[in-house]
């Protein structure tokens, strides 16, 4: 029996250095990080250090990122099956960061995020990439399964900010930080104040009734995208137009179509003063153009009947031309915007357009590549005063 002991004894420690050379990972929370340490050997030697990132990427985040604190797995179908959860898209909690939005905002492990706002969070992916769109202190609507519930939860995003624990029962107070947003679109109702002598002395000549002389409400759209650091891209256009008709003699009828347009692209600064409260600097860099067509017409036209018809006799004297101008401009602006919902705002743009026109005076087009130069025309300016006043969808 003591033969039989002395010889396990020996075993044991031929057995020793093997124990303690095997291979172990211990697993740490660091934070909003799972850290799992590979180690063999000697405790002081690691072999392999991974951090497992599992509450969204860190990186090199900015300071309004948003924050939810929890650690996100994409679902797999035996734990859709074992939770009784009867979809196939869905991000699964597996643990809550400490003192984290998601903490305080009682989240828990096996909980399912289903929607985001009302879009569904299909996997992680999509889910960090919905998550990407907000900032620090945005109130979005989370959409949650839990225990064979689906419930709707208010949510506020927070900040990796580092602050002191929060005491038992304390409810967190979280700072809401001044984001510049993330771009968006709009109908855009623009006053011109643009100088419209020339036109009128044209229109009235031919006994017209004269356009608006102090400016035009003209009509449009316009949008824009972040390229990051409160740099926004983007483009606009504009239209106005008026029409005009009048009866001359011998059963004769002149008709007017006047038509402005202005556009290009757009480069803005966003400045944020509050969360709610934002102003920007920009230009706009494109071009415009007068453009008036004058017809004279009977209504009577023929085809021909002979092959020796003319032009006149199908014409039988209706005419038409269309007269223009145009320009290169630049507008720089200042705008105000107010946020009113997370995709509704109030926005409020001044500006000044200036328009160069590359050539002198007025030209006639009678087709697309054949035009003539209006002989006595005025070198008419295009240049003025902008006033808008919107709504603003997005951000």
């Amino acid at each position: 029996m003591i033969k039989k002991l002395k010889f396990a004894a020996v075993i044991m420690l031929l057995l020793l250095p093997a124990m303690l050379l095997a291979d172990e990972e211990i697993e740490l929370n660091k934070g909003e990080k799972r850290i799992i340490i590979k180690k063999s050997g000697d405790l002081s030697k690691l072999d392999e250090l991974k951090v497992l990132n599992l509450s969204g990427n860190i990186g090199n985040e900015a300071p309004d990122a948003p924050f939810v604190g929890i650690y996100p797995a994409d679902l797999d179908f035996p734990k859709a099956q074992a939770l009784n959860y009867p979809h196939n898209y869905g991000v699964l909690i597996t643990g809550i960061v400490p003192n984290s939005p998601a903490y305080n905002y009682r989240l828990a492990e096996d909980d399912i995020i289903m929607e985001i706002n009302g879009k569904q969070t299909k996997n992680l992916k999509e889910f960090d990439k919905l998550k990407s769109t907000y900032r620090a202190g945005d109130a979005v609507k989370l959409t949650v399964f839990r225990g064979g519930e689906v419930i709707s939860l208010d949510f506020v995003f927070g900040s990796r900010t580092t602050k002191e624990p929060l005491k038992p029962g304390e409810i967190p107070v979280i700072k809401k930080s001044k984001s510049v947003g993330y771009g968006g679109g709009t109908w855009i109702p623009m006053w011109y104040a643009v100088d419209m002598a020339d036109v009128n002395e044209l229109v009235q000549a031919i006994g017209f009734s004269a356009l608006p002389e102090d400016g035009v409400l003209t009509q449009g759209f316009g949008g824009k995208i972040t390229v990051g650091k409160g740099w926004f891209v983007g483009g606009q256009f504009q239209f106005y137009g008026d029409s005009k008709k009048i009866n001359v003699a011998s059963n004769y009828v002149n008709n007017m179509d006047y038509n402005m347009f202005i556009g290009g692209a757009t480069l803005d600064k966003r400045i944020p003063i509050t969360r709610g409260l934002i102003t920007s600097l920009g230009v706009m860099i494109g071009g415009a153009e007068h453009s008036v067509d004058l017809v004279h017409s009977n209504g009577d036209y023929n085809w021909p009947s002979t092959a020796t018809a003319t032009t006149t006799d199908i014409m039988n004297s209706n005419t038409s031309v269309n007269i223009s101008k145009g320009y290169v401009l630049v507008q720089p602006r200042a705008e105000v915007m107010v946020r009113l919902l997370s995709w509704l705002g109030l926005r409020a743009e001044g500006g000044y357009i200036y328009g160069y026109g590359p050539t002198k005076g007025w030209k006639a087009n009678h087709t697309e590549t054949e035009t003539y130069e209006l002989k006595g025309s005025p070198d008419t300016k295009f240049q003025g005063y902008t006033v808008t006043v919107g709504p603003w969808f997005g951000f």
